[in-house]
Protein backbone atom coordinates (compact mmCIF):
# COMPACT_ATOMS: atom_id res chain seq x y z
CA UNK A 1 0.00 0.00 0.00
CA UNK A 2 1.39 3.74 -1.14
CA UNK A 3 1.59 5.81 2.27
CA UNK A 4 2.02 9.69 1.93
CA UNK A 5 5.09 9.54 2.13
CA UNK A 6 5.76 7.42 -0.70
CA UNK A 7 3.28 9.40 -2.93
CA UNK A 8 5.69 12.36 -1.99
CA UNK A 9 8.53 10.72 -3.13
CA UNK A 10 7.12 10.22 -6.43
CA UNK A 11 5.47 13.89 -6.93
CA UNK A 12 2.01 13.01 -5.91
CA UNK A 13 -0.31 12.28 -3.40
CA UNK A 14 -3.93 11.24 -2.65
CA UNK A 15 -6.06 13.19 -0.49
CA UNK A 16 -8.90 11.01 0.16
CA UNK A 17 -12.34 13.10 -0.46
CA UNK A 18 -10.95 16.43 -1.62
CA UNK A 19 -13.12 17.33 -4.33
CA UNK A 20 -11.82 17.00 -7.71
CA UNK A 21 -13.64 19.62 -10.61
CA UNK A 22 -15.87 17.82 -13.19
CA UNK A 23 -16.82 20.17 -15.73
CA UNK A 24 -19.03 20.72 -19.17
CA UNK A 25 -19.14 23.84 -21.20
CA UNK A 26 -22.24 24.96 -23.07
CA UNK A 27 -21.95 27.87 -25.62
CA UNK A 28 -24.69 30.47 -25.89
CA UNK A 29 -25.52 31.09 -28.98
CA UNK A 30 -26.13 27.05 -29.55
CA UNK A 31 -29.00 24.99 -29.18
CA UNK A 32 -28.49 23.70 -25.50
CA UNK A 33 -28.56 27.14 -23.97
CA UNK A 34 -31.30 28.46 -26.38
CA UNK A 35 -33.73 25.80 -25.36
CA UNK A 36 -34.59 25.87 -22.05
CA UNK A 37 -35.88 22.18 -22.18
CA UNK A 38 -32.97 20.91 -23.89
CA UNK A 39 -30.72 22.89 -21.16
CA UNK A 40 -32.78 20.90 -18.39
CA UNK A 41 -31.99 17.36 -20.11
CA UNK A 42 -28.75 18.11 -21.00
CA UNK A 43 -28.08 19.04 -17.18
CA UNK A 44 -29.53 16.04 -16.36
CA UNK A 45 -27.42 13.92 -18.59
CA UNK A 46 -24.42 15.26 -17.38
CA UNK A 47 -25.16 14.86 -13.62
CA UNK A 48 -26.12 11.37 -13.81
CA UNK A 49 -22.47 11.00 -15.46
CA UNK A 50 -21.15 12.80 -12.87
CA UNK A 51 -20.12 16.17 -13.73
CA UNK A 52 -20.04 18.35 -10.87
CA UNK A 53 -20.50 21.85 -12.71
CA UNK A 54 -21.80 23.43 -15.79
CA UNK A 55 -20.31 26.41 -17.56
CA UNK A 56 -22.50 28.84 -19.43
CA UNK A 57 -21.61 31.41 -21.32
CA UNK A 58 -23.66 34.70 -20.53
CA UNK A 59 -24.96 37.08 -23.74
CA UNK A 60 -24.19 40.78 -23.13
CA UNK A 61 -27.00 41.83 -25.24
CA UNK A 62 -29.48 39.67 -23.70
CA UNK A 63 -28.53 40.72 -19.98
CA UNK A 64 -28.19 44.40 -20.83
CA UNK A 65 -30.39 44.59 -23.63
CA UNK A 66 -30.24 48.51 -23.40
CA UNK A 67 -27.54 50.39 -22.23
CA UNK A 68 -27.43 50.42 -17.93
CA UNK A 69 -30.74 48.29 -18.31
CA UNK A 70 -30.19 44.46 -16.79
CA UNK A 71 -32.01 41.75 -17.40
CA UNK A 72 -30.92 38.86 -15.83
CA UNK A 73 -33.81 36.43 -16.53
CA UNK A 74 -32.46 34.17 -18.87
CA UNK A 75 -29.53 33.56 -16.70
CA UNK A 76 -31.86 33.03 -13.47
CA UNK A 77 -33.91 30.48 -15.22
CA UNK A 78 -30.58 28.53 -16.18
CA UNK A 79 -29.25 28.81 -12.72
CA UNK A 80 -32.47 27.26 -11.07
CA UNK A 81 -32.22 24.76 -13.44
CA UNK A 82 -28.48 23.44 -12.51
CA UNK A 83 -29.27 23.79 -8.95
CA UNK A 84 -32.33 21.60 -8.84
CA UNK A 85 -29.56 18.89 -10.94
CA UNK A 86 -26.84 19.88 -8.37
CA UNK A 87 -24.65 20.85 -10.73
CA UNK A 88 -22.66 24.16 -10.12
CA UNK A 89 -22.23 26.76 -12.27
CA UNK A 90 -19.01 28.56 -14.11
CA UNK A 91 -20.63 31.56 -15.84
CA UNK A 92 -18.40 33.21 -19.43
CA UNK A 93 -19.58 36.92 -19.44
CA UNK A 94 -19.47 36.71 -23.10
CA UNK A 95 -18.59 40.09 -24.03
CA UNK A 96 -18.64 39.68 -28.32
CA UNK A 97 -18.64 36.00 -29.36
CA UNK A 98 -21.42 35.04 -31.34
CA UNK A 99 -22.63 38.45 -31.54
CA UNK A 100 -23.43 38.95 -28.51
CA UNK A 101 -22.04 42.49 -28.21
CA UNK A 102 -24.96 44.67 -27.83
CA UNK A 103 -26.19 46.57 -31.24
CA UNK A 104 -26.06 49.58 -29.02
CA UNK A 105 -22.53 49.67 -27.83
CA UNK A 106 -20.25 52.17 -29.64
CA UNK A 107 -16.70 51.48 -28.52
CA UNK A 108 -13.51 50.48 -30.36
CA UNK A 109 -12.93 47.28 -31.49
CA UNK A 110 -9.42 45.04 -31.96
CA UNK A 111 -7.69 46.03 -34.83
CA UNK A 112 -4.71 44.86 -36.71
CA UNK A 113 -1.65 46.89 -37.19
CA UNK A 114 -2.85 47.96 -40.77
CA UNK A 115 -6.43 48.99 -38.98
CA UNK A 116 -8.31 46.46 -40.48
CA UNK A 117 -10.79 44.40 -38.33
CA UNK A 118 -10.32 41.02 -37.02
CA UNK A 119 -11.97 37.59 -36.14
CA UNK A 120 -15.43 38.80 -33.89
CA UNK A 121 -14.58 42.20 -33.71
CA UNK A 122 -13.66 41.82 -29.92
CA UNK A 123 -13.97 45.39 -27.60
CA UNK A 124 -10.85 46.84 -27.04
CA UNK A 125 -9.95 46.13 -23.10
CA UNK A 126 -8.49 49.70 -23.00
CA UNK A 127 -11.55 51.33 -23.88
CA UNK A 128 -13.37 53.15 -21.11
CA UNK A 129 -16.30 53.19 -23.10
CA UNK A 130 -16.15 49.28 -22.78
CA UNK A 131 -15.65 49.07 -19.04
CA UNK A 132 -18.34 51.54 -18.26
CA UNK A 133 -21.05 49.06 -19.20
CA UNK A 134 -19.22 45.40 -18.99
CA UNK A 135 -17.89 46.26 -15.62
CA UNK A 136 -21.38 47.27 -13.74
CA UNK A 137 -22.89 43.99 -16.21
CA UNK A 138 -20.40 41.88 -14.06
CA UNK A 139 -21.17 43.57 -10.61
CA UNK A 140 -25.16 42.85 -11.25
CA UNK A 141 -24.41 39.10 -12.46
CA UNK A 142 -22.11 38.35 -9.21
CA UNK A 143 -24.63 40.15 -7.46
CA UNK A 144 -27.59 37.92 -8.66
CA UNK A 145 -25.56 34.64 -7.48
CA UNK A 146 -24.44 35.85 -4.29
CA UNK A 147 -24.63 32.37 -2.15
CA UNK A 148 -24.68 29.69 -5.14
CA UNK A 149 -22.50 27.65 -6.30
CA UNK A 150 -20.80 29.65 -9.10
CA UNK A 151 -17.42 30.77 -10.45
CA UNK A 152 -17.19 33.90 -12.83
CA UNK A 153 -14.80 34.43 -15.81
CA UNK A 154 -14.33 36.98 -18.18
CA UNK A 155 -14.87 36.00 -22.36
CA UNK A 156 -12.85 39.24 -22.91
CA UNK A 157 -10.23 37.36 -25.40
CA UNK A 158 -10.09 34.92 -28.47
CA UNK A 159 -11.83 31.84 -27.93
CA UNK A 160 -12.70 33.11 -24.48
CA UNK A 161 -9.00 32.94 -23.46
CA UNK A 162 -7.23 35.78 -21.78
CA UNK A 163 -5.12 36.06 -25.29
CA UNK A 164 -4.57 38.22 -28.13
CA UNK A 165 -4.42 35.97 -31.06
CA UNK A 166 -1.98 37.91 -33.27
CA UNK A 167 -0.68 41.49 -33.01
CA UNK A 168 -4.42 42.64 -32.73
CA UNK A 169 -3.71 45.97 -30.38
CA UNK A 170 -3.81 48.85 -33.00
CA UNK A 171 -6.86 50.12 -31.70
CA UNK A 172 -6.99 54.01 -30.94
CA UNK A 173 -7.64 53.16 -27.33
CA UNK A 174 -5.12 51.17 -26.56
CA UNK A 175 -2.82 52.97 -28.87
CA UNK A 176 -3.21 55.83 -26.54
CA UNK A 177 -2.55 53.90 -23.40
CA UNK A 178 0.92 52.98 -25.45
CA UNK A 179 1.56 56.64 -25.79
CA UNK A 180 0.92 57.37 -22.20
CA UNK A 181 3.37 54.64 -20.91
CA UNK A 182 6.22 55.60 -22.67
CA UNK A 183 6.02 59.30 -21.80
CA UNK A 184 8.35 60.35 -18.96
CA UNK A 185 7.95 59.28 -16.32
CA UNK A 186 7.77 55.72 -17.46
CA UNK A 187 5.87 52.84 -15.59
CA UNK A 188 8.53 50.66 -13.26
CA UNK A 189 7.15 47.84 -15.85
CA UNK A 190 8.31 49.65 -18.64
CA UNK A 191 11.57 50.49 -16.54
CA UNK A 192 12.27 46.78 -15.84
CA UNK A 193 12.81 45.66 -19.59
CA UNK A 194 13.97 48.39 -21.50
CA UNK A 195 16.19 52.24 -20.58
CA UNK A 196 14.53 54.55 -19.14
CA UNK A 197 15.94 56.57 -21.97
CA UNK A 198 15.47 53.89 -24.99
CA UNK A 199 13.68 55.67 -27.98
CA UNK A 200 10.18 54.12 -28.34
CA UNK A 201 7.83 54.56 -31.32
CA UNK A 202 4.56 56.34 -30.81
CA UNK A 203 3.19 53.68 -32.89
CA UNK A 204 4.86 50.46 -31.84
CA UNK A 205 6.31 48.02 -34.82
CA UNK A 206 5.20 44.25 -35.21
CA UNK A 207 8.38 42.17 -33.47
CA UNK A 208 8.91 40.12 -36.77
CA UNK A 209 10.28 36.29 -35.86
CA UNK A 210 13.52 35.28 -35.68
CA UNK A 211 16.15 33.08 -36.23
CA UNK A 212 17.73 31.04 -33.74
CA UNK A 213 18.82 34.43 -31.71
CA UNK A 214 16.39 36.16 -29.33
CA UNK A 215 15.13 40.02 -30.30
CA UNK A 216 16.28 42.39 -27.57
CA UNK A 217 15.39 45.28 -29.71
CA UNK A 218 13.83 48.02 -27.41
CA UNK A 219 10.69 48.65 -29.14
CA UNK A 220 10.04 44.70 -29.13
CA UNK A 221 10.56 44.41 -25.57
CA UNK A 222 8.30 47.19 -24.42
CA UNK A 223 5.52 46.07 -27.10
CA UNK A 224 5.44 43.13 -25.36
CA UNK A 225 5.71 44.04 -21.78
CA UNK A 226 2.74 47.03 -23.02
CA UNK A 227 0.24 44.24 -24.04
CA UNK A 228 1.22 42.04 -20.54
CA UNK A 229 0.19 45.11 -18.57
CA UNK A 230 -3.18 45.56 -20.68
CA UNK A 231 -4.38 41.76 -20.15
CA UNK A 232 -3.16 42.44 -16.30
CA UNK A 233 -5.41 45.43 -15.87
CA UNK A 234 -8.34 44.20 -17.73
CA UNK A 235 -8.03 41.09 -15.34
CA UNK A 236 -7.73 43.81 -12.36
CA UNK A 237 -11.11 45.37 -13.76
CA UNK A 238 -12.89 42.25 -13.91
CA UNK A 239 -11.92 40.95 -10.83
CA UNK A 240 -12.96 44.30 -9.12
CA UNK A 241 -16.17 44.38 -11.11
CA UNK A 242 -16.98 41.15 -9.79
CA UNK A 243 -16.06 41.41 -5.90
CA UNK A 244 -18.15 44.94 -5.75
CA UNK A 245 -21.66 43.08 -6.65
CA UNK A 246 -20.33 39.80 -4.06
CA UNK A 247 -17.38 40.50 -1.84
CA UNK A 248 -16.90 36.71 -1.85
CA UNK A 249 -17.19 35.87 -5.33
CA UNK A 250 -14.78 33.25 -6.67
CA UNK A 251 -13.09 33.71 -10.00
CA UNK A 252 -11.74 31.42 -12.78
CA UNK A 253 -8.99 32.41 -14.80
CA UNK A 254 -9.27 31.14 -18.62
CA UNK A 255 -6.03 30.41 -19.96
CA UNK A 256 -4.70 28.68 -23.02
CA UNK A 257 -1.41 26.82 -22.99
CA UNK A 258 1.57 28.69 -23.88
CA UNK A 259 5.60 28.50 -23.89
CA UNK A 260 5.90 28.15 -27.37
CA UNK A 261 6.74 30.18 -30.57
CA UNK A 262 3.23 32.57 -30.37
CA UNK A 263 4.23 33.34 -26.65
CA UNK A 264 4.38 36.99 -27.54
CA UNK A 265 1.86 36.99 -30.44
CA UNK A 266 -0.72 35.73 -28.30
CA UNK A 267 0.35 37.57 -25.07
CA UNK A 268 -1.15 34.47 -22.79
CA UNK A 269 2.13 33.49 -20.92
CA UNK A 270 1.96 35.67 -18.60
CA UNK A 271 -0.19 32.63 -16.40
CA UNK A 272 0.91 34.26 -12.66
CA UNK A 273 -0.45 37.86 -13.98
CA UNK A 274 -3.25 36.52 -15.48
CA UNK A 275 -4.57 34.38 -12.57
CA UNK A 276 -4.45 37.20 -9.96
CA UNK A 277 -6.91 36.98 -8.00
CA UNK A 278 -8.69 34.35 -9.36
CA UNK A 279 -9.39 30.86 -7.40
CA UNK A 280 -8.59 28.20 -10.38
CA UNK A 281 -7.18 28.25 -13.74
CA UNK A 282 -9.37 26.70 -16.08
CA UNK A 283 -6.64 25.37 -19.12
CA UNK A 284 -7.66 25.16 -22.90
CA UNK A 285 -4.91 22.64 -24.39
CA UNK A 286 -4.15 23.30 -27.87
CA UNK A 287 -5.04 19.89 -29.71
CA UNK A 288 -4.44 21.83 -32.63
CA UNK A 289 -0.93 21.32 -32.12
CA UNK A 290 -0.29 17.77 -30.18
CA UNK A 291 -1.36 15.39 -31.99
CA UNK A 292 2.08 13.51 -32.87
CA UNK A 293 2.65 14.82 -29.29
CA UNK A 294 3.59 12.53 -26.24
CA UNK A 295 0.49 12.17 -23.65
CA UNK A 296 3.37 13.52 -21.41
CA UNK A 297 3.00 16.93 -22.64
CA UNK A 298 -0.80 17.09 -21.35
CA UNK A 299 0.58 16.65 -17.98
CA UNK A 300 3.40 19.19 -18.34
CA UNK A 301 1.42 21.79 -19.24
CA UNK A 302 -0.72 21.56 -16.12
CA UNK A 303 2.28 21.01 -13.88
CA UNK A 304 3.57 24.69 -15.19
CA UNK A 305 0.43 25.93 -14.58
CA UNK A 306 0.16 24.72 -11.32
CA UNK A 307 3.79 25.78 -10.35
CA UNK A 308 3.67 29.16 -11.37
CA UNK A 309 0.11 30.17 -10.35
CA UNK A 310 -0.38 28.21 -7.20
CA UNK A 311 -4.11 27.59 -7.89
CA UNK A 312 -5.89 24.34 -8.61
CA UNK A 313 -5.97 23.44 -12.84
CA UNK A 314 -8.41 22.20 -14.69
CA UNK A 315 -7.55 20.51 -17.56
CA UNK A 316 -9.83 21.26 -20.76
CA UNK A 317 -10.73 18.50 -23.64
CA UNK A 318 -12.04 19.87 -26.87
CA UNK A 319 -14.53 17.97 -28.92
CA UNK A 320 -14.29 15.44 -31.60
CA UNK A 321 -13.57 17.80 -34.40
CA UNK A 322 -10.56 18.88 -32.83
CA UNK A 323 -9.27 15.56 -31.35
CA UNK A 324 -11.01 12.58 -33.28
CA UNK A 325 -11.25 14.39 -36.43
CA UNK A 326 -7.00 15.54 -36.13
CA UNK A 327 -6.10 11.76 -36.07
CA UNK A 328 -6.02 11.37 -32.29
CA UNK A 329 -8.18 8.05 -30.96
CA UNK A 330 -9.92 7.56 -27.61
CA UNK A 331 -6.64 5.11 -26.08
CA UNK A 332 -4.08 8.61 -27.06
CA UNK A 333 -6.81 10.99 -25.22
CA UNK A 334 -7.33 8.68 -22.35
CA UNK A 335 -3.38 8.27 -22.04
CA UNK A 336 -2.93 12.20 -21.93
CA UNK A 337 -6.45 12.58 -19.29
CA UNK A 338 -4.59 9.82 -17.38
CA UNK A 339 -1.34 12.29 -17.21
CA UNK A 340 -3.59 15.69 -16.72
CA UNK A 341 -5.19 13.78 -13.88
CA UNK A 342 -2.41 12.05 -12.35
CA UNK A 343 -0.36 16.37 -12.21
CA UNK A 344 -3.60 17.10 -10.15
CA UNK A 345 -5.92 18.54 -12.65
CA UNK A 346 -9.46 18.58 -12.68
CA UNK A 347 -11.58 17.90 -16.02
CA UNK A 348 -13.14 20.34 -17.99
CA UNK A 349 -14.69 19.52 -21.68
CA UNK A 350 -15.74 22.30 -24.28
CA UNK A 351 -17.18 22.57 -27.22
CA UNK A 352 -20.27 19.60 -27.81
CA UNK A 353 -23.06 21.84 -27.65
CA UNK A 354 -23.17 22.32 -31.25
CA UNK A 355 -24.16 18.88 -31.46
CA UNK A 356 -27.40 16.94 -31.19
CA UNK A 357 -26.96 14.21 -29.41
CA UNK A 358 -26.54 14.15 -25.60
CA UNK A 359 -23.13 14.21 -23.82
CA UNK A 360 -23.43 10.71 -22.62
CA UNK A 361 -24.16 9.45 -25.95
CA UNK A 362 -19.99 10.23 -27.17
CA UNK A 363 -18.24 6.89 -26.46
CA UNK A 364 -15.34 9.87 -25.29
CA UNK A 365 -17.09 10.95 -22.28
CA UNK A 366 -18.43 8.74 -19.70
CA UNK A 367 -14.50 7.29 -20.06
CA UNK A 368 -13.37 10.37 -19.11
CA UNK A 369 -15.45 11.02 -16.37
CA UNK A 370 -14.46 7.40 -15.18
CA UNK A 371 -11.14 8.10 -15.65
CA UNK A 372 -10.92 11.59 -12.94
CA UNK A 373 -13.55 9.67 -10.68
CA UNK A 374 -10.81 7.14 -10.31
CA UNK A 375 -9.10 6.66 -6.75
CA UNK A 376 -5.75 6.18 -8.56
CA UNK A 377 -2.87 8.10 -7.01
CA UNK A 378 -2.24 11.55 -7.94
CA UNK A 379 -1.35 15.00 -6.79
CA UNK A 380 -3.86 17.21 -4.77
CA UNK A 381 -6.34 19.47 -6.99
CA UNK A 382 -5.04 22.23 -4.73
CA UNK A 383 -1.48 22.68 -5.13
CA UNK A 384 0.92 22.18 -2.27
CA UNK A 385 4.12 23.86 -2.66
CA UNK A 386 5.48 23.95 1.14
CA UNK A 387 4.96 19.91 0.85
CA UNK A 388 8.45 18.04 0.11
CA UNK A 389 10.41 21.25 -0.53
CA UNK A 390 13.62 19.84 0.53
CA UNK A 391 13.18 16.93 -2.04
CA UNK A 392 11.98 19.03 -5.23
CA UNK A 393 13.90 20.78 -7.51
CA UNK A 394 12.74 24.17 -9.00
CA UNK A 395 12.76 23.99 -12.99
CA UNK A 396 13.03 27.43 -13.87
CA UNK A 397 11.77 28.28 -17.16
CA UNK A 398 11.60 32.40 -18.75
CA UNK A 399 9.11 33.30 -20.24
CA UNK A 400 10.92 35.96 -21.45
CA UNK A 401 13.65 33.47 -23.80
CA UNK A 402 9.94 32.25 -24.86
CA UNK A 403 9.34 36.27 -25.42
CA UNK A 404 12.38 36.83 -27.08
CA UNK A 405 12.88 33.90 -29.13
CA UNK A 406 9.89 33.89 -31.66
CA UNK A 407 10.54 31.31 -34.83
CA UNK A 408 8.58 30.77 -37.50
CA UNK A 409 5.98 28.14 -37.83
CA UNK A 410 7.43 25.67 -40.19
CA UNK A 411 11.14 26.34 -39.86
CA UNK A 412 13.57 24.70 -37.43
CA UNK A 413 11.61 23.17 -34.48
CA UNK A 414 8.30 25.12 -34.35
CA UNK A 415 8.86 24.20 -30.66
CA UNK A 416 12.62 23.68 -30.26
CA UNK A 417 12.23 26.97 -27.19
CA UNK A 418 9.86 24.46 -25.11
CA UNK A 419 11.76 21.86 -26.17
CA UNK A 420 14.58 22.98 -24.73
CA UNK A 421 12.43 24.21 -21.40
CA UNK A 422 10.02 21.14 -21.15
CA UNK A 423 12.61 18.37 -22.04
CA UNK A 424 14.03 18.77 -18.58
CA UNK A 425 10.45 18.43 -17.08
CA UNK A 426 10.54 14.95 -18.77
CA UNK A 427 13.58 14.26 -18.06
CA UNK A 428 12.90 14.81 -14.31
CA UNK A 429 10.11 12.78 -14.58
CA UNK A 430 11.49 10.15 -15.89
CA UNK A 431 13.73 9.85 -13.25
CA UNK A 432 10.80 9.85 -10.63
CA UNK A 433 12.50 13.56 -8.95
CA UNK A 434 9.90 15.92 -7.72
CA UNK A 435 10.10 19.60 -9.56
CA UNK A 436 8.22 22.23 -9.26
CA UNK A 437 7.82 24.63 -12.66
CA UNK A 438 8.52 28.35 -11.86
CA UNK A 439 8.89 32.00 -13.90
CA UNK A 440 10.18 34.56 -13.13
CA UNK A 441 7.64 36.06 -11.45
CA UNK A 442 7.58 33.33 -9.01
CA UNK A 443 11.05 34.92 -7.43
CA UNK A 444 9.23 37.05 -5.07
CA UNK A 445 8.60 33.59 -2.96
CA UNK A 446 10.62 32.15 -0.49
CA UNK A 447 12.12 29.55 -2.51
CA UNK A 448 15.47 29.00 -0.03
CA UNK A 449 14.50 25.85 1.02
CA UNK A 450 14.03 23.50 -2.47
CA UNK A 451 16.45 20.61 -3.25
CA UNK A 452 17.92 22.61 -5.95
CA UNK A 453 17.45 25.27 -8.78
CA UNK A 454 17.42 24.25 -12.45
CA UNK A 455 17.47 27.22 -15.12
CA UNK A 456 16.43 25.39 -18.69
CA UNK A 457 17.16 28.14 -21.45
CA UNK A 458 16.74 31.18 -19.19
CA UNK A 459 19.53 33.32 -19.39
CA UNK A 460 19.07 36.16 -17.61
CA UNK A 461 20.68 38.51 -20.21
CA UNK A 462 16.93 38.62 -21.44
CA UNK A 463 14.73 38.80 -18.36
CA UNK A 464 13.06 42.23 -16.99
CA UNK A 465 16.27 43.63 -14.53
CA UNK A 466 14.42 43.15 -11.23
CA UNK A 467 14.30 39.17 -12.22
CA UNK A 468 17.91 39.20 -12.74
CA UNK A 469 18.35 40.95 -9.41
CA UNK A 470 16.25 38.51 -7.08
CA UNK A 471 17.64 35.70 -9.27
CA UNK A 472 21.33 36.68 -8.25
CA UNK A 473 19.77 36.73 -4.49
CA UNK A 474 18.47 33.12 -4.50
CA UNK A 475 20.72 31.22 -2.37
CA UNK A 476 19.94 27.98 -4.15
CA UNK A 477 22.38 25.11 -5.58
CA UNK A 478 22.08 25.93 -9.32
CA UNK A 479 22.32 23.89 -12.29
CA UNK A 480 22.00 25.61 -16.10
CA UNK A 481 22.06 24.71 -19.26
CA UNK A 482 23.57 27.97 -19.96
CA UNK A 483 23.79 31.22 -18.45
CA UNK A 484 24.29 32.96 -21.63
CA UNK A 485 22.46 33.74 -25.18
CA UNK A 486 23.49 30.34 -26.22
CA UNK A 487 25.29 30.26 -30.01
CA UNK A 488 24.39 29.24 -32.95
CA UNK A 489 25.37 25.74 -34.24
CA UNK A 490 27.08 26.39 -37.71
CA UNK A 491 29.05 24.06 -39.66
CA UNK A 492 32.36 24.32 -37.61
CA UNK A 493 30.42 24.11 -34.70
CA UNK A 494 32.06 20.52 -32.61
CA UNK A 495 29.17 17.92 -33.16
CA UNK A 496 30.57 15.50 -30.17
CA UNK A 497 31.33 15.65 -26.32
CA UNK A 498 33.92 13.77 -24.74
CA UNK A 499 35.23 13.24 -21.38
CA UNK A 500 32.41 12.21 -18.64
CA UNK A 501 30.28 10.47 -21.18
CA UNK A 502 30.46 10.88 -25.11
CA UNK A 503 26.77 11.91 -27.50
CA UNK A 504 26.49 14.17 -30.13
CA UNK A 505 26.01 17.58 -29.24
CA UNK A 506 22.93 18.83 -31.84
CA UNK A 507 19.89 16.74 -33.83
CA UNK A 508 18.62 17.78 -37.12
CA UNK A 509 16.26 20.31 -34.92
CA UNK A 510 18.73 22.13 -32.49
CA UNK A 511 19.50 25.65 -33.82
CA UNK A 512 21.88 26.06 -31.26
CA UNK A 513 25.36 24.75 -30.49
CA UNK A 514 27.40 24.31 -27.23
CA UNK A 515 28.80 27.24 -25.24
CA UNK A 516 32.43 27.11 -24.54
CA UNK A 517 32.99 28.06 -20.94
CA UNK A 518 36.85 27.74 -21.25
CA UNK A 519 37.17 31.59 -19.40
CA UNK A 520 35.22 30.22 -16.43
CA UNK A 521 37.52 30.91 -13.70
CA UNK A 522 37.44 28.74 -10.23
CA UNK A 523 35.54 25.73 -12.11
CA UNK A 524 36.35 22.20 -13.38
CA UNK A 525 34.93 20.75 -16.43
CA UNK A 526 33.64 17.57 -17.31
CA UNK A 527 32.90 17.45 -20.93
CA UNK A 528 34.85 18.83 -23.90
CA UNK A 529 33.91 19.46 -27.44
CA UNK A 530 37.00 20.07 -29.55
CA UNK A 531 38.69 22.51 -27.90
CA UNK A 532 35.57 23.83 -25.94
CA UNK A 533 34.94 23.34 -22.33
CA UNK A 534 31.54 22.00 -21.13
CA UNK A 535 29.99 20.83 -17.84
CA UNK A 536 31.91 23.65 -15.67
CA UNK A 537 31.07 22.94 -11.95
CA UNK A 538 31.83 24.10 -8.53
CA UNK A 539 30.02 23.40 -5.08
CA UNK A 540 27.05 24.89 -5.71
CA UNK A 541 26.92 25.55 -9.14
CA UNK A 542 27.12 23.27 -12.67
CA UNK A 543 26.95 24.78 -16.18
CA UNK A 544 26.27 22.11 -18.68
CA UNK A 545 26.59 24.57 -21.56
CA UNK A 546 24.32 22.31 -24.07
CA UNK A 547 20.68 22.22 -24.75
CA UNK A 548 20.06 19.33 -22.50
CA UNK A 549 16.00 19.28 -23.05
CA UNK A 550 16.02 19.58 -26.29
CA UNK A 551 18.83 16.82 -26.47
CA UNK A 552 16.85 14.74 -24.45
CA UNK A 553 13.51 15.47 -26.28
CA UNK A 554 15.20 14.94 -30.00
CA UNK A 555 17.88 12.76 -29.66
CA UNK A 556 18.80 8.88 -29.58
CA UNK A 557 20.96 9.10 -26.21
CA UNK A 558 18.39 10.40 -23.76
CA UNK A 559 20.08 8.24 -20.88
CA UNK A 560 23.58 9.95 -21.26
CA UNK A 561 21.34 12.81 -20.20
CA UNK A 562 19.82 11.77 -17.29
CA UNK A 563 22.88 10.84 -15.86
CA UNK A 564 24.49 14.09 -16.46
CA UNK A 565 21.92 15.67 -15.29
CA UNK A 566 21.74 13.38 -12.24
CA UNK A 567 25.67 13.81 -11.87
CA UNK A 568 24.97 17.47 -11.84
CA UNK A 569 22.40 17.75 -9.14
CA UNK A 570 25.18 15.92 -7.16
CA UNK A 571 28.00 18.12 -7.77
CA UNK A 572 26.12 21.36 -7.61
CA UNK A 573 24.17 20.18 -4.01
CA UNK A 574 27.39 17.90 -2.53
CA UNK A 575 24.77 15.06 -1.68
CA UNK A 576 23.54 11.71 -2.75
CA UNK A 577 21.49 11.02 -6.16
Amino acid sequence: MLTIGCLLTLGVCAVPGEPVERSFDIWDWTAPAKDLKIFDAWAADLAGMGFTRLELSVPWRIVEPKPGKMDLAWLADRLAICKRHGLGMRLRINSYYGGATPDWYDGATWVDHDGGDVPQSPPSIMDERFWAHYGPLCTAIARRCQGEDVLFNAFIGIHAELKWADWWSYDEATLARWREAIAPPRPEWLRDVVDDDAPLPERPPVPQPTAGRPDTRPASRAFIAFREWCWREAVRRFNDAIRAGDPHARISAPLGESYRIGSAQMSNLDYWGLSRGADQVVHSYDFFWHGRDGAWEAGATVAAFRGITGLPVCFEYDAEESTLGRGYSIPHLLAMGRQAARAGAGLKVANYSYHEKPPSDHALLPMLVAQWKSPRPRAPYLPRHDAGRGKTVLLFFSKWANYSYREPAGQVGFAWVHDAQFGVYKLFQDLGIPTRIICEDNLDEDLGDYRALFLALSPPELMPKTARAKLARLALPRIWDYRKVPPLRTDHTPDKATGLAEFRLATEVTPVGPADLADMDGYAFALSAGKMKLAAYRPGEVILGYPVGLLYETSDEPYTHQGLVLWAIQQATAGGL
